[in-house]
């Protein structure tokens, strides 16, 4: 059996959780009401530790999906979640242009510590009538051509696989060009 590491990271309220939820069925959370008035205005309830969820895709894979949370405060989880991954989902909502810019600077900090690890980037909330489409949140994030950024609706089981699967397929194809 061939276990694969995957490390969902990104800013708060980007869909992390929703994510790994729709994907696994059934996964462990660590949430806690929100505190702060500014986050509270996004959302009630946050990660504070990590998410964690299986999924079996046959052929003899399975796939560990760890969360981290997305406040700065949590971002050493990034190191610690990291260890033994075989790559990294990096997910944004590109619906919240409030939060863009943290996004890009989470990237920015992705890319550089996470250099050697196949990433993808979810365009999250792509069914939100403001949302940033995929090629615009590229150019937002100054994502390299080697970085597929995909849409995304964490929600929506179908396209939350895509993104999965998009970022497998460049896992695969690493460990084949190492062997």
């Amino acid at each position: 059996m061939r276990n694969v590491k995957v490390l969902v990271v990104g800013p708060f309220n980007a869909g992390k959780t929703t994510f790994i939820k729709t994907l696994t069925g059934l996964s462990i959370t660590t949430d806690v009401e929100v505190t702060s008035p500014e986050e509270r205005r996004k959302k009630r309830w946050t990660t504070v530790g990590m998410d964690f969820g299986i999924v079996n895709i046959g052929d003899g894979y399975v796939i560990r999906i760890f969360g981290s949370p997305g406040q700065p405060r949590f971002s050493f989880m990034w190191k610690v979640l990291s260890i033994g991954a075989h790559g990294i989902i990096f997910m944004l909502d590109s619906s919240d242009r409030e939060y863009i810019t943290t996004a890009t600077e989470e990237f920015r900090k992705a890319l550089s510590q996470f250099a050697k690890v196949p990433m993808v980037v979810a365009a999250n909330k792509q069914d939100m009538p403001d949302a940033l489409k995929p090629d615009e949140v590229r150019f937002v994030l100054g994502a390299p051509l080697s970085v597929p950024v995909l849409p995304c609706v964490a929600i929506d089981k179908t396209r939350a696989w895509l993104v999965l699967g998009s970022l497998l397929e460049l896992v695969i194809g690493q460990e084949k060009r190492m062997t």
